[in-house]
């Protein structure tokens, strides 16, 4: 780790993710350019072109040039999973290649209460309603743009844990973080990262408190773990929007604010998001 790297790591900022979204220059070379840049495995990419309008493919998914101020806007991203390489932008009869890099995320090793890790058995149609719940709700995102121009930190607080994180619970079970956590003390007041359509307000098991927005063209933010929603299913929120309050529920050991960010059914890395204007 260099010392910059550990600079970053230290102030609660992804050391690699940041430095790339901080790169001044999206791609220049024809008529779409992108930023961040490079592109790598979970980054959101903001596509922007002065021509190029309507439907276009990246990475067998539909994304939508709209007009963005002068020009047109997507917003896309690369799964955690995928390959390094050269992947294209199709529209039309033209296509781009961009560039995904390696990306290094850490690992961690943690111990808990072994509930944590293997739910008891009672609770696992709860569990399986839930998922289908989601898996509805993630599956009907209007074809419009509700967000506007660059998305906002959901809490003024540093985050202490990052995205895309290797975990090992107990020295067996893994998973990925798929967001990033807040040191949101008990009651701190949680705002929209942009504007959107709130979809969830309620309790679910693993999450807690649990709000998601919809800011339309199938992009999702997630804010988990709440003690209480100033929100509810149904409204439409404006950017900066309080709508929620932080707390310890669901499967935590402790207050703190989960944010995420979802696109297209994948989970893409949020401080990146945060920086592409």
């Amino acid at each position: 780790m260099t010392r910059r790297e550990a600079l970053l790591y230290s102030i609660g900022l992804p050391a690699v993710a940041q430095t790339r979204a901080a790169l001044p220059g999206a791609a220049e070379a024809g008529p779409v350019r992108w930023t961040p840049h490079p592109v790598f495995p979970g980054a959101p990419i903001l596509f922007r072109s002065k021509t190029i309008s309507g439907t276009a493919t990246w990475l067998e998914k539909t994304i939508e040039f709209r007009r963005d101020g002068a020009g047109f806007s997507a917003l896309a991203g690369v799964d955690l999973d995928r390959k390094v390489g050269k992947y294209p932008l199709a529209f039309g009869d033209q296509h781009m290649d961009v560039v995904v890099t390696p990306h290094a995320y850490r690992s961690s090793v943690i111990t808990v209460p072994d509930r944590f890790v293997e739910p008891p058995v009672e609770v696992q149609a709860r569990i399986d309603e839930e998922r289908v719940f989601r898996t509805k709700v993630f599956a009907a995102s209007p074809a419009e743009r509700f967000w506007n121009g660059a998305f906002t930190a959901p809490a003024p607080t540093r985050f202490t844990s990052s995205f895309g994180v290797r975990r090992v619970y107990n020295g067996k079970t893994k998973s990925v973080h798929q967001g990033l956590d807040y040191a949101a003390a008990m009651g701190t007041e949680v705002h929209a990262a942009n504007a959107g359509r709130v979809v969830i307000a309620r309790d679910m098991y693993f999450e807690g408190g649990l709000v998601t927005l919809d800011h339309g063209d199938s992009l999702f933010t997630l804010y988990m773990h709440l003690s209480k929603f100033l929100v509810k299913e149904g409204d439409a929120v404006e950017k900066g929007a309080p709508i929620a309050k932080s707390g310890s529920s669901g499967r935590v050991t402790g207050p703190h604010l989960h944010f995420a960010v979802r696109w297209q059914g994948v989970y893409l890395e949020p401080s990146t998001l945060l920086r592409l204007w």
